[in-house]
């Protein structure tokens, strides 16, 4: 029976997974989410309307909230957050 990997989150994962890349470090690159691109671009978009910067997570999370992504998309899809 296999492990499941244990993912985990940051607002730095484009940086982390190059970094892991190019150290060579499989574990790291096993363990990085990276978001749905529709969630780098929406966040952008509700930085340049609103003025108010969110993570990747709160807004991944969001999106999946309002139904515009599917479960497979989000890290934790059954993980309730603090802000709700």
């Amino acid at each position: 029976m296999s492990k499941r990997v244990k993912y985990y989150q940051s607002d730095k994962v484009l940086e982390e997974f190059y970094k892991a890349l190019a150290d060579g470090n499989e574990r790291i690159l096993k363990r990085v989410h990276i978001p749905h691109s529709s969630v780098f671009y929406a966040r952008e978009a509700y930085l340049q309307y609103s003025g108010k910067w969110v993570s990747l997570d709160r807004m991944e999370r969001s999106m999946y909230l309002e139904g515009m992504l599917d479960r497979f998309n989000v890290l934790d899809p059954d993980r309730k957050r603090e802000w709700e």
